[in-house]
Formats: C-alpha cells, sequence, structure tokens
C-alpha cells in the first residue's frame, strides 16, 4: 500500500519538477543570455543542486525517524521555491544584465538551486520510506518509474498546454501546485516512522553498481544531445520538436524502469544483469546513430502519407524520435531497479541518493562535454559511439562475452555513405518538395543528393551551406536562413542593412544583430560607417559567412540581448535580423523587453530595425510584432522586402535618403534604388490596422508556440493580402506583385500569371519583375523536368533564359533538362538521341565543375550520365 501511495505521490512530483525546469530554463536563458555557456551554468546549478540534494538528504532520510514526513516537507519546500522563483529572478534581472558570465551563474545558482536541493532529496526521502520492504529493486524501481512518467506529462503540459496558455511566470507557480499537492498528502497519509529494516552490510558490487549507473547517465546525455543535433535536421527547431524528445526520452527511461522492477524481483544475478544492461544499450545507442541516417527518408515518406500540417508534423516528431531515442532510453530505465538493488542494501535512503546523485552529476558531465567537445569534435554519431563503446567496456570489465556489446558499438563508428550525410544535412522538413514528384520520393534526386560545400556542427546549432547551381544558401540546423537564391531574402536581407542607414542622417556607429551569410552587412558597410559591429550567437556562423566572402572587421560572440543589457555604449543604428520565430528561442528578440534594450542603446537620432517575416506567420502573429515596435518607437517606418516586412523605428524616423556609390550600385540590382516607393506604411496607419491586442513580453512566448502552427502556405497568402490592404496605394509595380504573390500562395496560377503581365506593363525595365519572373519559371522548370512534362519545362526554361541570362542556374538546369530528354529518347529505343543528349548534360555539368572543383555532387551527377 504504502508503495502505491509513494508512486502516485512521486508521479505528482516528476510532473511538476519538469514543468518547472523546462520554465526555469527558459526564463534564465532570457535574463543570463541563451549562450552554451549560460545555459551549461544554469544546468549546472540546478541539475548540479538535484545531486547534491540525493547525496545529502539521502543519509537524513535514512537517520529519519518519520521518513515519510521529511518527504512532505522536502516537497513542500519545493512548491515554496517554484512559487517564489519567478519572483526573484525578475527582482534578480539588473543585476543578470550587469553581470558576466560568472556572476550569472551564481546569481542562478543563489536562486534556483534551494529547491533543486530540495527536488533531489525527494526519490531518497520516498525511498527511505520503504526500507521495511524486502525488494529492494523492485519498490524503488517502481518509485523511479513513476517519478519518471509523471515527468513525461509535466514535460508535454509545460510544452503544449501550460507554456502557451499561461506564460513563464504562472507556469512555474502552476507547477508548485503539483509539489504542494504530493507534500499535503504525504502528511495527510501519516508522517509516522516507517518499521526499521534490520541493518545489512553493503551488498557485493554497491560500489560496482554506482559506478556503471554513472557511466549510463554520461552515455545518455551525450547520446540525448547528439542525436537532438541531429534529429532537428530531420523536423526542425521548433519549441514543439524539443518538447516531444525530451518527452520521449523521459518515456522511454519511464517505461524502462517498469520493466526493471519487475525482472529486478525475478533475478538473484542484479551485477550480472546490470552489466548486461548497460552494455547492450550501449549497443543500441551506437546502432541508433547509424540509424539517424535513414530518418530523412523516413521523414519524406510520412510527410507524403500525413501531409504537411502542424498534427502531421506532430505525429511524425514522436514516431521519429521514438526510433532513435526510445531503444536507447528503455535500457536506461531497466538499469536503475539493478543498480538500486545493489546500492540501497541497509540504507535505501543513502543508497537512492547516492546512485542518484553519481548518475545526475555524470549527466552533467556527459551534456557539457557533449555540447563543447565531443559533438563539435567528433560529430554527433561519433559523439554517441566514443560515449557509448566507453559504457560498454566499463561493463564489460572481466565479462568476455560482454565484449560482443563493445563489438556492435564500434560498428556505430563506420562512416555513413556521403550522400546520406548530405541529405541529412539539407533540411529535408524545409524543402520537402525538393526530393518529391508526383506524391512520391524522386529517386534520381535522392540518390544524387545535394550540394553542401560546407558544414560544422557548432555549440549552439549545426550550420551548412546548401549550394544550387552556383548560388547559396546558409542553412541553421537544416533551415534556410539566408540565401542568395531568392529575390525576397536578397531584398529583406539588403534592406535590414539599407533602410535604416538611409534614414538616419548621419550613421556611423552600427550594431548588426546575427551575420547570415553577410548580405546585411555588407548593405551596412556601403555606407562607409565608423564601426560596423556585429554580434553573433553561433561561431560556427561566422566561418560559413568567411567561405561566401564576408569577413566582418569586428564581431562579438554573444547572445545579443545579454550584450545590449551589458553594454554602455550607443549605436546609430540597430539591426537585426533573428532566426524565424518558428524556431526556439528567437520570438525572444520580438518581445517589447528586447526591444526597449535597442531602444535605450540607441544615440539620440539612432534608429532600430527589425525583419518582419510573412511566411509560416499568421496574420495575428504580423499583427502582435508590429503592435509590439510601435509600442516601443513613437515614429515608424515599414518597408516592402519581397515576401518580408522590414520595420525601421526610433524617435524620428524621416523619409529615407537617395542613396550613393556602393549602396545604389546594390539597390539598382534590386530596382529599389528609390527607398521611399518601398514604404508601405507609417506609424499612425499601423496602429491603426494592426488595433487592440496583446504586446510580445518575454514572459508570454507568444511567437515561439503560435508559429509552428502556420505550416500552410494560405496563412502566408492571408499576410501578403493583410500587407496589400496596409498600402493603401502601392506603386507600380509593387502592388501586381503583391497581388500576384498572394495568388500563387493560394494555388490560383491563373490570378498570378495575370498579375504578373500587369506589373510588366507597369514597369517594362524593372529588374525585380525581371527576376521574380525568371526564378518563377526557374522553379516551374524545374518542377516540369523532376515530373516528367517535358515540352512544359523547355517553355519554363526559355522564358526562365530570357529573364536571367547570365544565371548559372540556367546551365544546371539546362543540364538536367537534356538529362530527361535523353531517358525519354533511351525509353523510346533512341539510343543515339539519347547518347547525344547525354553528352551535351555533361558538358554543361563539367562547366559548372570547373568553376566549383571540389563539388561531389557534381561529380556524381557526371558519372551517373557516363
Amino acid at each position: 500500500m504504502r508503495t502505491r501511495l509513494l508512486a502516485f505521490l512521486l508521479f505528482l512530483s516528476g510532473a511538476g519538477a519538469l514543468a518547472l525546469e523546462v520554465a526555469w530554463f527558459r526564463r534564465t536563458a532570457q535574463v543570463a543570455g541563451a549562450t552554451s555557456v549560460a545555459m551549461a551554468g544554469v544546468l549546472a546549478a540546478v541539475i548540479g543542486g538535484m545531486a547534491l540534494g540525493a547525496h545529502l538528504l539521502g543519509k537524513v532520510a535514512d537517520r529519519s525517524q518519520s521518513p515519510l514526513r521529511l518527504y512532505a516537507l522536502l516537497e513542500l519546500g519545493v512548491a515554496l521555491g517554484a512559487a517564489l522563483s519567478p519572483t526573484l529572478l525578475d527582482l534578480a534581472r539588473p543585476a543578470f544584465d550587469a553581470a558576466g558570465i560568472a556572476v550569472r551563474f551564481l546569481l542562478a545558482t543563489v536562486i534556483l538551486a534551494p529547491p533543486a536541493v530540495l527536488m533531489g532529496g525527494t526519490l531518497p526521502a520516498a525511498a527511505a520510506a520503504l526500507r521495511a520492504g524486502e525488494a529492494r529493486g523492485r519498490d524503488i524501481g517502481i518509485l523511479y518509474a513513476t517519478n519518471t512518467l509523471g515527468a513525461v506529462c509535466g514535460t508535454f503540459a509545460a510544452g503544449f498546454v501550460l507554456l502557451p496558455a499561461l506564460g513563464l511566470a504562472w507556469t512555474m507557480r502552476a507547477a508548485a501546485l503539483l509539489p504542494l499537492g504530493a507534500g499535503l498528502l504525504a502528511l495527510l497519509a501519516g508522517g509516522g516512522a516507517a518499521a526499521p529494516g534490520a541493518p545489512s552490510p553493503p551488498a557485493p558490487g554497491a560500489r560496482r553498481a554506482v559506478l556503471l549507473y554513472a557511466a549510463s547517465g554520461f552515455m545518455g546525455l551525450v547520446a540525448e544531445v547528439a542525436f537532438t543535433r541531429q534529429l532537428v535536421l530531420v523536423f526542425g527547431s521548433a519549441t514543439y520538436a524539443f518538447t516531444t524528445m525530451l518527452g520521449v526520452f523521459l518515456l522511454g527511461i519511464g517505461l524502462g524502469g517498469a520493466v526493471g522492477a519487475r525482472l529486478a524481483r525475478k533475478t538473484s544475478r542484479h551485477l550480472e544483469a546490470l552489466e548486461t544492461t548497460v552494455a547492450l544499450t550501449a549497443a543500441v545507442f551506437s546502432l541508433s546513430a547509424l540509424l539517424v541516417y535513414l530518418l530523412p527518408r523516413l521523414y519524406l515518406e510520412g510527410f507524403l502519407r500525413l501531409g504537411g500540417g502542424f498534427g502531421a508534423g506532430l505525429a511524425l516528431r514522436l514516431l521519429l524520435s521514438a526510433i532513435v531515442l526510445l531503444p536507447g532510453a528503455l535500457g536506461l530505465g531497466i538499469a536503475f531497479p539493478f543498480a538500486a538493488h545493489l546500492a540501497t542494501a541497509g540504507a535505501p535512503g543513502s543508497g537512492t541518493g547516492r546512485l542518484y546523485a553519481a548518475n545526475t552529476l555524470a549527466s552533467i558531465v556527459g551534456s557539457t562535454a557533449a555540447v563543447f567537445l565531443l559533438v563539435p569534435w567528433l560529430g554527433p554519431q561519433h559523439a554517441t559511439v566514443a560515449a557509448a563503446l566507453l559504457a560498454a567496456l566499463l561493463a564489460a570489465a572481466g565479462r568476455r562475452r560482454l565484449l560482443l556489446a563493445a563489438a556492435a558499438c564500434a560498428v556505430g563508428l563506420l562512416p555513413a555513405p556521403q550522400v546520406a550525410r548530405e541529405r541529412l544535412l539539407s533540411g529535408v522538413y524545409f524543402v520537402p518538395w525538393a526530393w518529391t514528384t508526383g506524391g512520391k520520393i524522386d529517386e534520381r534526386s535522392w540518390k544524387e543528393g545535394v550540394d553542401i560545400p560546407f558544414f560544422e556542427y557548432g555549440r549552439e546549432a549545426t550550420i551548412s551551406i546548401w549550394r544550387w547551381y552556383g548560388t547559396d544558401s546558409v542553412l541553421i540546423d537544416g533551415k534556410a536562413e539566408a540565401t542568395n537564391q531568392v529575390l525576397s531574402d536578397d531584398l529583406h536581407l539588403s534592406l535590414l542593412g539599407h533602410a535604416p542607414m538611409a534614414v538616419h542622417p548621419d550613421p556611423q556607429r552600427v550594431l548588426i544583430v546575427g551575420l547570415g551569410m553577410g548580405t546585411t552587412y555588407r548593405a551596412v558597410e556601403a555606407h562607409k560607417p565608423e564601426l560596423a559591429r556585429v554580434v553573433e550567437l553561433e561561431p560556427a556562423i561566422v566561418n560559413a559567412a568567411a567561405l561566401l566572402g564576408t569577413k566582418p572587421k569586428e564581431i562579438v560572440l554573444d547572445d545579443a540581448r545579454a550584450y545590449l543589457r551589458a553594454t554602455d555604449e550607443t549605436f546609430d543604428v540597430i539591426t537585426s535580423d533573428p532566426i524565424h520565430p518558428w524556431v526556439r528561442g528567437s520570438g525572444d528578440l520580438y518581445t517589447k523587453e528586447y526591444l526597449e534594450s535597442c531602444r535605450a542603446r540607441l544615440a539620440p537620432k539612432g534608429v532600430a530595425c527589425l525583419w518582419v517575416p510573412l511566411y509560416q506567420m499568421g496574420v495575428s502573429d504580423v499583427r502582435d510584432v508590429l503592435r509590439t515596435f510601435c509600442a516601443v518607437f513613437p515614429s515608424v517606418a515599414l518597408f516592402y522586402g519581397g515576401e518580408d516586412l522590414v520595420a525601421v523605428g526610433g524617435q524620428d524616423v524621416g523619409a529615407p535618403r537617395a542613396p550613393s556609390g556602393t549602396a545604389k550600385e546594390q539597390l539598382e540590382l534590386l530596382s529599389a534604388a528609390d527607398l521611399s516607393k518601398l514604404v508601405v506604411a507609417r506609424r499612425d496607419r499601423i496602429v491603426a490596422a494592426v488595433g487592440d491586442g496583446p504586446i510580445l513580453t518575454d514572459d508570454a512566448l507568444r511567437l515561439e508556440y503560435s508559429t509552428p502552427r502556420q505550416v500552410d502556405d494560405h496563412e502566408a497568402a492571408d499576410c501578403l493580402e493583410w500587407v496589400h490592404d496596409l498600402w493603401a496605394d502601392p506603386p507600380p509595380p509593387y502592388g501586381s506583385l503583391l497581388l500576384a504573390l498572394t495568388a500563387k500562395k493560394r494555388g490560383d496560377g491563373d490570378a498570378m500569371w495575370s498579375e504578373l503581365e500587369k506589373a510588366q506593363k507597369e514597369a517594362p525595365g524593372s529588374a525585380h519583375v525581371r527576376r521574380t519572373l525568371g526564378e518563377l519559371c526557374l522553379v516551374g522548370a524545374g518542377d516540369a523536368i523532376r515530373e516528367g512534362r517535358l515540352e512544359e519545362g523547355v517553355r519554363y526554361f526559355r522564358i526562365a533564359r530570357g529573364y536571367l541570362a547570365g544565371d548559372t542556374r540556367l546551365i544546371g538546369l539546362e543540364a538536367d533538362l537534356r538529362a530527361a530528354q535523353g531517358d525519354a529518347a533511351a525509353a523510346a529505343g533512341g539510343e543515339a538521341a539519347a547518347k547525344d543528349l547525354y553528352a551535351t548534360a555533361r558538358e554543361l555539368l563539367e562547366r559548372l565543375l570547373e568553376a566549383d572543383p571540389g563539388s561531389d555532387y557534381l561529380k556524381r551527377k557526371i558519372a551517373a550520365l557516363r
């Protein structure tokens, strides 16, 4: 009966603890900085506090006359700390702002470690309440399993319900109700002493059990970090994705703990069972590291069957996470009851605490090593295998048959085929249509892969460059964040530099938040300021931009929010090109608090600039962003950036000056030399259009949870239509272009071409219109060629060539066309014609290879034509 009661209490406790930890980490990322260094410090404060609490309070529990009462008091203490933590974090914000990394870590420790210490003591105290029981491994395993399954519920509740509905502060307070309930129920159940069991000496192998369980914790966290880095490449880094991955990992551990509890009751050879479990778990993790390379195809198969809606995306994330994370996590859970049986003999509280503390501390070491050393140095696959091999060898010591598990781990060192690595890095979730045609995977494209001339596993994210026939995109965790393949990106990235520089009377000191591929930096430099400083979170981005020819003279590697709060310098221009708010944490660069930090660092006539995307946003999201921007800045000008907007705010934002020199040349290439024609609206009209509604704040996290739900084109069409209405009288050809883009998103091809023809007539010499038409025909030609509609492909190709003369993409696209025509000729029996067409395709590809001799992608395509 007591086991069932404590299991229920620990279920509540686990749910509250994980909901609280999720909220803690998000809030401290805002106040301490979102860098991996800052977050490692916060992790050490919270998880280290739990380890310390487990070790110290486990000893106290064994000496307690009423361990159940002790458990109740610990839960009540956790509830009090949870309820106070949002207030304490808010009060400490000024100190966080003025502090360096070391002091931020100290502040986080002072605020978060006390309730974390109490959290760590709850499981050992509950175990001590069972000390009269005989089945130590089984009963403590049940407590561990239910505590972990409660954590699963807390993770999903926080990520899908509480944070979107309540925000950070009230999520912490709501989470406090669960340990409060557990503590009160424990008091009501009676805090009398449990009948003490007879003292017994430590079980043989207790120390080895603690060592092996610590090794499993190290391996598990290395694997979780590594697999998370790879899984986000397959299905994206939205906040729901991280919630799903953490939930699946904890679910595996919890279910494994339940299975292990049953197995522990049936065996008397607990140490051997533990060694076998750890060794086999290591082998599973290692082999799963190779299995990851199958996930891009599985994602596409699921996408084709389920569609691309929000619900389908969640289902796919859950399935793919389970394939990779669940088997190894089950092993981690199964190991605990075997280890607990050995470690808790004669001292259930201190034994459980020692076991939990060792595993938790090893987990911190594993997580930190994975983030700072193993993943950046070895890559996720080999980082996982290295940790698994270490655990397997420790488990196999003295047992030859377990060396087979170590040998199985070594199989994970086998390199995946290069084309498989390239497909993983390309982010199939973001451009699934590049790999599919006619409702199925395009096998030729799948076999050829994609051109990835650069990739780096950075501390914060995985950075890669995707090259398509001479044009480049910079990808962050598989999502294109900057590209010169699409006019809209070229335009808005340039305007983020040109627009604020043009409205300021004399911009000399400029801060650029986010480097990307360097387009905004080059636009700023074209105006020749005295200082153009870049703040970038991920060092790997700097390396990617350098490969593409952009090397900023001055760059600061830091979280932009933390940097702005800490510096006392002022700037004439602060321009921000954050990652899309769809990505976890990026919404923090759209909040009132961030924009106020920008305003505080502006010189008297300074202006701030912000990218406002229109894709994967709902109209309500766009309104929220603009409402918040207008709430901070008394003067605002909103510029048209293709399928995006660029907002400029300050004390008095005047009309943009006419550009000159290099700036004029850059804007003329985009038909945007007259920036005044791109002004969609100013503050009064924007305020009237957005109406009353919520202001984006650090606490609410609205964008982070709403934008991942806007995954279909019709939301982008609504946004474009809203912008057209906001722009009272768009000068030609921009009104027609907006309507054309809206029709395209709605799938109305006739209306799209009609509006494009109107735009041509309105501005016959416009480079903007010509490039828009050319890129649309380029995409249309590629789609038609892949789907075998070759006559249509030829028509589109010829039109594209007329608008994009000199574009290297035409060379590659013509090679694809000739190869497809060769396939058709060969299928019809025209071997000679097919041979000539293949030869032409090879010649075209070889021309591209001369300009890019290191491209394995081009070499594969050429080899396939022989």
